[in-house]
């Protein structure tokens, strides 16, 4: 009994794991935790979709731009600015807008 135990207990857990993630039980899952939307709020929210949409096809990428170079105690330091920078389909810079991230690179020299 005591060798079949731990065999019936990884079974029972294997059978449970395959229960949680099967389809069966996110379909449940989905039923329960949807909440149906009154039409006034829908309404809304696709108006607030439409706008969202438009800004969300310009998604910015991250760029490090070099802010300047200073000499400390012999060493170099460089000092780096993070941009979000839009660019359009032809890949031209629509609007770069600097963030408040710094980036430091120290070296001897």
């Amino acid at each position: 009994m005591k060798k079949i135990a731990p065999l019936l207990i990884l079974v029972a857990a294997i059978a449970i794991i395959g229960y949680l993630d099967s389809p069966l039980f996110a379909e449940r899952e989905d039923a329960i935790t949807s909440l149906p939307v009154p039409t006034e709020e829908t309404a809304s929210a696709n108006a607030s979709n439409d706008q969202s949409n438009q800004e969300s096809q310009q998604i910015p990428l991250l760029e490090s731009k070099l802010v300047e170079i200073t000499e400390d105690d012999g060493y170099f330091v460089e000092v780096y600015r993070e941009y979000e920078v839009y660019k359009d389909h032809e890949g031209n810079i629509i609007e770069s807008k600097p963030t408040e991230n710094y980036q430091y690179l120290r070296y001897k020299e």
